[in-house]
């Protein structure tokens, strides 16, 4: 997460999204600043709008709600 996260933030993407699916959970980087995110979110429940579509909800439980093994 911590490289990958850097270079997507170097190239100017602007929303970085992670499921953790030990945790059950998003994490979310937005906000863009100098090269890095600024703004770090970690869902478990909830609806999440990504910042390229904003027409589109989804349920974070749907991404995350997964049984853990």
């Amino acid at each position: 997460m911590g490289d990958k996260k850097d270079i997507y933030a170097e190239a100017g993407i602007a929303e970085y999204w992670v499921v953790n699916f030990k945790n059950s959970q998003l994490q979310v980087f937005r906000d863009l600043k100098n090269g890095q995110y600024t703004t770090e979110l970690t869902l478990t429940t909830g609806i999440i709008v990504p910042l390229a579509f904003g027409d589109v909800s989804i349920q974070v439980n749907r991404l995350v709600g997964f049984p853990k093994i």
